[in-house]
């Protein structure tokens, strides 16, 4: 039977999960929908039923979300109570029953982005894990590792700076940059950790879409075959400098007192 990180959602029942759950995992801008672009129809060529899925697209809270982001006021712990809800709502009404169905179930982020991010903003990081204790352990994670000074231009040549993607909302800096450089630096240091606390299949990020693809096919085949896991890659951790700094604020001694 499928086991959760602690706790199981009411009437929730994790009999008969024979579908795969797989999270691809990693920063703003690192390529994680591309590569789920690709890996879905290599996966339907197969013959294999795909249900995909992401953070703020479930049906209760992602229009919400998006709504609550707009205006640049969204606290830090309203905002990670609203994404819990729109996991929670994913979960029992897509990835459950997804899984119940013989799915493989491909999701852009997982709870560990949403993890990161609060911790990030400083939020006791035992509250964060017990917030999302009721989470489906995946049968992979594979993490695009990428460093700062090779994910900045990615974003530069692609969508630009955002306002939640750079921590504006924490004032690292005036200079929207600057604070996507050390914003950034600090949460590729929580994913490190959660990297080694979770077991995160490494695959480095900034050899090319193809390489990337590839490689993720190899780990995701090895998963639906049912082989046992292995080290998959050696990466060099991708750190710069910057991802040294930290931006996060001392964890409040009352987390879910206010917002």
């Amino acid at each position: 039977m499928r086991e959760t990180y602690g706790v199981v959602l009411p009437e929730m029942k994790l009999e008969d999960l024979t579908g795969k759950l797989i999270v691809i995992e990693g920063t703003d801008g690192v390529g994680r929908s591309t590569q789920i672009n690709l890996l879905k129809p290599w996966l339907e060529q197969q013959g294999r039923a795909v249900l995909e899925t992401g953070v703020s697209r479930s049906s209760l809270a992602g229009k919400g979300i998006k709504q609550a982001k707009e205006g640049h006021t969204l606290g830090r712990i309203t905002q990670s109570l609203f994404y819990a809800t729109d996991f929670a709502d994913r979960l029992e009404n897509e990835i459950v029953p997804a899984l119940r169905a013989g799915f493989v179930v491909l999701t852009d982020r997982y709870i560990f982005s949403l993890m990161a991010r609060a911790m990030v903003r400083g939020i006791d990081p035992a509250w964060v894990r017990r917030a999302y204790s009721f989470a489906l352990k995946p049968d992979a994670v594979f993490y695009l590792r990428i460093g700062v000074d090779d994910l900045i231009p990615r974003v530069v040549f692609s969508r630009g700076f955002d306002y939640w993607e750079s921590g504006m909302d924490l004032h690292p800096s005036e200079d929207m940059y600057e604070s996507f450089r050390k914003y950034q630096g600090s949460l590729l240091s929580q994913f490190e950790l959660l990297a080694e606390e979770f077991g995160f299949e490494i695959v480095d990020a900034s050899v090319g879409e193809r390489k990337v693809f590839e490689r993720l096919k190899t780990g995701i085949a090895r998963v639906l075959s049912g082989e046992p896991k292995e080290p998959l890659f050696s990466v060099p951790q991708a750190r710069s400098e910057e991802s040294k700094v930290t931006a996060t604020p001392e964890p409040p001694k009352a987390a879910v007192g206010k917002d």
